[in-house]
């Protein structure tokens, strides 16, 4: 096996499933249905020697196949097996990639004994905990966060239905932002017997894999299937944490970082250029909004339990994820444009918020003012005075741009060109560095 060349994370399709890969399993779970129970089978995350990650499935019916051999932290040698991308509603995805594993009938899964490159025990995706609040919408994903714990922990007993429950609370830090956090039940106990044990403060937590939750207006993480945690690991994220926590400014908050912080201003070519190190990263342009396509619905409906998009066509406006139907669904703004500089033209979509920044006010103002829609359903004459108007639009790069070239982009802020920060060059001279694809 020693002369076998393993594939990389990176050129895995769907187009075949000879794949031969090496690989750490960091994190093992069931994964059960919350009301039946029922064993749907299992996930795993693995770790290659580059520190990749990806997430793999095996389906119930093939599980007693490959479970006696499932262990976490061991090394497999693992081949045959297909590739499969996610589809856009999937939530709850311990990785953010757009594609995952699938065992197989064929599918060869082997403990490595003749051993090869050095393959982390763990690898994680740690976002800030200032993170934390913007992505409370975004139920795609968890996230991996690591903090400082302040105080102790403390256990809280409760009934649920009648039935005895209990969970942990906690506080993590990074000296300038702290995040609540929740276990619930038995993982809760796991952390409260390793909190037992002798550890050298201050004690410092990575949690893997959490589920972002909102409770009373008030956002904090909770324990998931896939989490899992680690207290004083030797990652380096721990000792860089330590490292600061001994500074006598740890705590302080500087109310003035945020208006530190310059956004890049670049053109539309060099927007154009960006790749995966741009990811979830914010990038402004200055441009002109030539022309809003006004074949393309200037609104879209949104179930108000869930918040899923309806299918615009649905006259029964059934929801296609909780399968309730909404008389009086919710509904958002949402432009299609064309917005050009001097070096080039993009797709640009301005959501909801942007929108009634723009032309002040609500979908609702627009629906009841005859003038604007009519009797009918008609284009809103307010929208289309946006036309021929330059803005500055903060764009962050998601997966679709930075790795399946997609040239549509979303607008995440917009403004007048007067509020740009004078450092910004008018002649789009970058402020980030372009590297060559």
């Amino acid at each position: 096996m020693s002369f076998c060349k393993f594939d990389s994370f990176d050129d895995f399709n769907d187009s075949k499933y000879e794949w031969c890969i090496r690989v750490r399993a960091q994190t093992i779970w069931k994964g059960i249905t919350r009301k039946s129970k029922e064993f749907r089978g299992f996930n795993i995350v693995f770790i290659d020697d580059t520190n990749c990650r990806i997430h793999a499935y095996i389906a119930a019916q093939l599980a007693p196949k490959y479970q006696q051999h499932l262990k976490e932290g061991q090394i497999y040698i693992l081949q045959n097996f297909s590739v499969k991308y996610y589809n856009d509603d999937e939530t709850s995805r311990a990785i953010r990639s757009e594609k995952h594993i699938y065992f197989t009938q064929d599918t060869n899964l082997t403990k490595d004994t003749d051993g090869g490159l050095e393959i982390e025990a763990q690898s994680f995706d740690l976002f800030l905990l200032s993170d934390v609040e913007k992505l409370k919408k975004d139920n795609r994903f968890l996230i991996d966060v690591v903090g400082v714990l302040e105080d102790g922990p403390q256990k809280i007993s409760y009934k649920k239905n009648e039935v005895e429950k209990h969970n942990v609370k906690l506080t993590i830090t990074d000296g300038r932002t702290s995040v609540n956090v929740t276990f619930f039940n038995e993982f809760g106990d796991s952390f409260m017997t390793a909190m037992n044990q002798k550890l050298e403060p201050p004690v410092i937590i990575i949690i893997a894999c959490a589920k972002i939750n909102e409770w009373n207006d008030e956002v904090c993480l909770t324990n998931y299937p896939a989490t899992r945690f680690y207290l004083n690991s030797t990652h380096p994220s721990v000792k860089e944490l330590k490292r600061r926590e001994k500074d006598s400014g740890f705590y302080i908050i500087d109310l003035d970082d945020e208006d530190d912080f310059e956004i890049p201003l670049i053109s539309i070519k060099e927007l154009l250029m960006l790749k995966k190190d741009y990811l979830h990263k914010e990038v402004q342009c200055k441009v002109t909004v030539k022309k809003i396509d006004q074949k393309m619905s200037w609104y879209y409906k949104l179930c108000t339990g869930c918040e899923k998009e309806f299918d615009f066509h649905d006259e029964n406006n059934q929801c296609s994820k909780c399968k309730k139907i909404i008389p009086y669904p919710d509904r958002r703004f949402r432009l299609y444009t064309l917005c050009s500089d001097s070096s080039g033209t993009v797709p640009i979509v301005l959501q909801n918020e942007e929108v009634m920044k723009l032309c002040g006010k609500t979908i609702y103002d627009l629906e009841v003012d005859e003038n604007q829609v009519g009797d009918g359903d008609k284009f809103p004459p307010i929208l289309k005075e946006l036309e021929k108007k330059m803005y500055n639009i903060t764009i962050c790069l998601t997966e679709d741009n930075v790795k399946k070239g997609s040239n549509v982009y979303n607008a995440s802020k917009i403004s007048d060109p007067e509020e740009m920060s004078a450092s910004h060059s008018p002649n789009f001279k970058s402020s980030i560095e372009l590297k060559p694809t």
